[in-house]
């Protein structure tokens, strides 16, 4: 058995043309009761973290990233059986991911019943402390120690490409549940052709939307849009808002969408789409994680076409254990597509400058 694991240390936050990630090596601390070791299979690499190398998220250095991870299970401390959160046993060779944990005690988890607002959540690959037991708490590594009670899940029938899909998906699958769901023959319209942005075309198509219309992205990305299976995508660098709102109002009859998803996190697409939804339309703001400022809004829109406007930040377990239908159908040439290049843990660096030179749509890490 292995006693040390290579990591890409982040120990002080520069963008990736910078190259802030180093190669350590780190001590494999013993198991204890129910925690888990595992070897990285594979590491999604979000847009989150881009965030984070510019400040825009807050975390606690230094830090291991990695937060849309698959491994394999190499030891299970303890003598007692382990299970996921489904109650499907976990054992040595099995692969599996894990979720963002709640506490399941604070106002959020107990009063609001929604446990994406926890109070005390614990997330792996990036807030949780690299400095401290038990170390290997992010993805970007060759190993991963799982605390006990970690929220794990088995995903042996699921490939490795669209589970590292799946914390967009679960955003998404949230997104869809707050906007009231997608009806058979809506016009959905997404704004955003990044990861989120992809998996809110596949469930739109997926839940029997009539058209689908996205605003995003560059260029190769609308191709692959259409090739997904969007009925029409428009191109945000080579159409004015002004014609891309009036492309959406005549692919409606002069109506608007009856749902729009922005997946941009660009301030301004909120005031665009309000713009192209219909009277007693539904808008849900999924794209905006980190704070990217303010724009002007017109408050009589809203209240002229009676629009019913949500969020959704984050998700709980549901929203993935539910997603994993749709991964499922996945075939292997859409996940060719959706999940590129992959990178060497040396190249880290690279990986996170490919993403955020928006080169592909989701770049993996492969120990």
């Amino acid at each position: 058995m292995t006693t040390t694991s290579r990591v890409a240390m982040l120990r002080e936050l520069r963008p990736p043309a910078e190259r802030p990630f180093v190669l350590e090596e780190v001590a494999i601390p013993p198991l204890t009761e129910g925690a888990v070791l595992g070897r990285m299979v594979l590491a999604g690499v979000c847009g989150t973290d881009v965030h984070i190398l510019h400040g825009k998220v807050p975390i606690k250095l230094p830090a291991i990233l990695g937060h849309e991870n698959v491994c394999q299970v190499v030891e299970i401390g303890g003598s007692k059986p382990l299970a996921d959160i489904t109650g499907q046993p976990v054992q040595v060779g099995d692969l599996i991911t894990w979720l963002p944990k709640s506490c399941m005690q604070c106002y959020s988890c107990t009063i609001l019943k929604d446990q994406s607002k926890c109070e005390r959540r614990i997330g792996y690959g990036g807030w949780l402390p690299a400095w401290q037991h038990p170390y290997l708490v992010g993805g970007f590594a060759e190993y991963v120690w799982l605390l006990p009670g970690s929220d794990i899940v088995v995903v042996n029938d699921v490939a490795p490409e669209a589970v590292v899909l799946g914390d967009a998906l679960r955003v998404m699958v949230h997104a869809v549940e707050n906007v009231g769901g997608i009806c058979y023959g809506d016009t959905v319209v997404v704004q955003g052709s990044g990861a989120v942005g992809m998996m809110g075309i596949l469930l739109a198509l997926d839940a029997g939307a009539g058209q689908v219309i996205v605003t995003g992205g560059p260029a190769a990305r609308l191709d692959l849009v259409r090739e997904l299976g969007a009925d029409v995508a428009i191109d945000i660098f080579g159409v004015r808002a002004p014609e891309r709102i009036a492309q959406v109002l005549e692919l409606t009859h002069g109506r608007g969408a009856d749902v729009i998803i922005e997946a941009t996190g660009v301030p301004t697409a909120v005031a665009e789409g309000l713009e192209m939804v219909r009277i007693n339309g539904r808008y849900v703001i999924a794209g905006h994680y980190g704070d990217a400022g303010t724009v002007p809004l017109n408050p009589h829109l809203i209240n002229r076409k009676q629009v019913t406007i949500t969020g959704a930040w984050s998700a709980d377990n549901s929203h993935f254990l539910r997603g994993l239908t749709l991964l499922r159908k996945l075939s292997r040439e859409t996940l060719d597509k959706l999940v590129r290049p992959r990178f060497s843990l040396t190249d880290i660096n690279a990986a996170l400058l490919a993403t955020e030179r928006q080169e592909t749509v989701k770049v993996v890490v492969a120990p």
